[in-house]
């Protein structure tokens, strides 16, 4: 920046001195026609009067103005003494000689004509050194400009940084995650990650674990801690009861997938104590889910001062919480997966490994007798035999090839290929060819040993779309088939960045099943799921193709109308509710039930700031409805 500075200001000084020289030109230019004027016009006077103009033109550009306009007064004096000498007493401004005192009045011109060029050349100096002080102030409020510019500069980049660094820690993780690495430490490494990108004094992992009372409570799994001036408590490591360490609020908040935050200074008692007695100033703490069951807490702990949270630290959260549950997720289903390997396994220490030699060209030259089991061959048969006979059509070019391949550097090759059995039955086999070279490195023949691995693709296929049908449920309410309340939430944020981008409405309506308790109560739970049952398919099947529907939790519903105003919404909730009316339950009996609806729009005459607060007045509708009298749709601000 300062060398931009020096530039700048070298431009400006180059430029001031551009017209300076400018003006100095034009002035001596004057000075050299004045003078050939002089010189010309005067003729033999002229060299007197040219020496006078020349003293004084140089006393004002050598030494200074107040000198050059001294000596001109003192050689229009002089010159006027001398043509009073000349011409007598009284006879310059008399009658006689005109021609002396013209001379005079010419010559003082000229003298007064050197003072001008002086004082311009004096004042274009002056101007150019103002013009020039003037530019470096000018600079010089610039550059502090610039230095308040660089600072912002440097805090968003160093924001920038942070966020950068978290993103990666995360990224980091996931892919030891994804790579089978020990679950164990790729976490340790996510947490150290975590409390180096966000400059926090602990993160700590707690898993959620029923005691022999039945009561929730907490463990530490995991933790890592910065270089602290002291660490926290051992109490803070210790496991507890969530309400007797008074965060049974925790519970309740954490379930619903939202964030803590707490500092020291205002948390209430025993809270505070105990945050006090940990040396702990500031807490945040995000859940983390395993599918639909929440699984434990992930969190930051500042104990050297007290810490504001902010969106940074409550998105690293947010995305190590959501990888963990997934990593925790996967591992659960990875432990099926394993199991059934294992008794795939089983079944193939059961069975025999083919093996046979063929020379490059195909021809067998040696089969134990699991290969000719398998195939339906002779032994006396072999020396007729090619092994291309037993491969798809397809496969032999691209096994040609790879055999071909086969060298000292690269003499094994491992191949899946579809075979026909003896049987005519084509199966998978996993096929290992092992290159056999004289002492030239020529290829002389191909060990080839086979695995029967139909059974353990089939399983694979299988196991595969189990695993998809996995992820299918993790994102359906398996009592309704709607999304449950994570997904229906991941197309409510998805719908509200669309409607943003779009400029386009958006509607929300929470859905509530009227006296679901006594339904319970009078009909059993099991009447209760049919009621919240049925509520979810008269959802479905008033829904619009491009509309979402998902379980908010326990009798709520969440449907998503992207595109629907305040009107249009209103007009959807009241058509659902006149369509809720009576079912059957599983014993023949009628059941009545009704819904209380709350309706939020974005849109022209409805402002929103976020989602956050759309869905806080859909559920305020919702509360106004139930007031009201239930069975009934009441809209948000009415």
């Amino acid at each position: 920046m300062t060398a931009l500075f020096v530039e700048l200001l070298a431009f400006q000084q180059l430029k001031t001195a551009r017209i300076q020289n400018a003006r100095r030109i034009l002035v001596y230019g004057l000075w050299i026609v004045i003078t050939v004027f002089i010189l010309t016009v005067e003729g033999v006077r002229g060299s007197t009067v040219f020496g006078q103009f020349l003293v004084v033109f140089l006393s004002g550009v050598l030494v200074a103005e107040g000198t050059a306009i001294l000596l001109a007064v003192l050689s229009i004096l002089a010159n006027y003494l001398a043509a009073l000498l000349e011409s007598g007493p009284g006879l310059l401004f008399g009658a006689g000689l005109p021609s002396l005192a013209s001379h005079w009045a010419l010559q003082a011109g000229y003298l007064l004509l050197a003072v001008g060029l002086v004082m311009l050349l004096a004042r274009s100096g002056q101007a150019a050194t103002a013009e020039r002080e003037n530019n470096e102030d000018d600079l010089l409020e610039r550059l502090d400009e610039l230095s308040v510019a660089k600072a912002q500069l440097e805090i968003s980049e160093r924001n920038l940084r942070r966020r950068e660094g978290v993103l990666a820690a995360i990224r980091d993780a996931a892919e030891l995650l994804l790579r089978d690495e020990s679950l164990e430490a790729a976490i340790l490494g996510l947490l150290a990650d975590l409390g180096a990108s966000t400059d926090v004094d602990r993160v700590y992992l707690y898993e959620n674990y029923q005691d022999a009372q039945g009561k929730l409570s907490i463990r530490l799994k995991h933790e890592w801690v910065g270089d602290l001036a002291g660490l926290p408590s051992e109490r803070a490591n210790a496991n507890a009861r969530l309400e007797e360490i008074g965060f049974a609020d925790w519970s309740e908040i954490l379930r619903k997938d939202l964030v803590v935050r707490l500092q020291a200074s205002n948390a209430p008692e025993p809270v505070a104590g105990l945050l006090r007695e940990c040396g702990v100033q500031s807490v945040l703490a995000a859940p983390i889910f395993s599918g639909e069951t929440w699984w434990g807490i992930i969190g930051f702990q500042q104990t050297r001062w007290e810490r504001e949270w902010g969106p940074l630290e409550e998105d690293a959260l947010r995305g190590a919480g959501s990888i963990l549950g997934g990593a925790l997720q996967r591992r659960n289903m990875q432990a099926e997966l394993n199991q059934s390997e294992l008794r795939y396994l089983g079944i193939l220490q059961d069975q025999f490994d083919l093996i046979c030699r063929f020379s490059p060209d195909g021809k067998l030259v040696f089969a134990n007798d699991a290969y000719l089991r398998f195939f339906g061959l002779r032994r006396e048969d072999l020396s007729t035999l090619n092994v291309w006979s037993y491969v798809q059509p397809t496969h032999h070019e691209p096994l040609r090839r790879r055999i071909a391949s086969l060298s000292q550097q690269r003499p094994v090759l491992a191949n899946h290929i579809l075979t026909r059995r003896g049987d005519g039955v084509m199966v998978w086999m996993d096929w290992t060819e092992r290159g056999v070279f004289d002492h030239n490195g020529q290829l002389q023949e191909v060990q080839s040993v086979g695995r029967d691995i139909d059974q353990e693709m089939r399983l694979r296929k299988q196991l595969e779309e189990n695993l998809a049908r996995t992820e299918n449920l993790a994102m359906t309410d398996a009592l309704t088939g709607l999304l449950n309340r994570r997904a229906i939430m991941e197309h409510a944020e998805a719908e509200w960045q669309r409607s943003d981008r779009e400029k386009s409405p958006l509607s929300l309506i929470l859905v509530d099943l009227d006296n679901l308790k006594k339904v319970n109560d009078t009909y059993g739970h099991l009447a209760g799921d049919q009621a919240i049952s049925y509520i979810a398919s008269v959802m479905h099947g008033s829904m619009r193709r491009y509309d979402w529907a998902g379980r908010w939790g326990g009798d709520e519903f969440l449907l998503i109308l992207p595109g629907a105003d305040s009107r249009e919404s209103a007009m959807i909730a009241e058509r659902l509710r006149s369509k809720v009316n009576s079912f059957s339950l599983s014993d023949g009996s009628t059941l009545q039930v009704r819904v209380s609806l709350g309706v939020a729009s974005r849109d022209a005459q409805h402002k929103v700031p976020d989602l956050e607060q759309l869905l806080t007045q859909a559920d305020q509708a919702l509360y106004l409805a139930k007031q009201k009298g239930r069975d009934q749709v009441a809209l948000a601000g009415e």
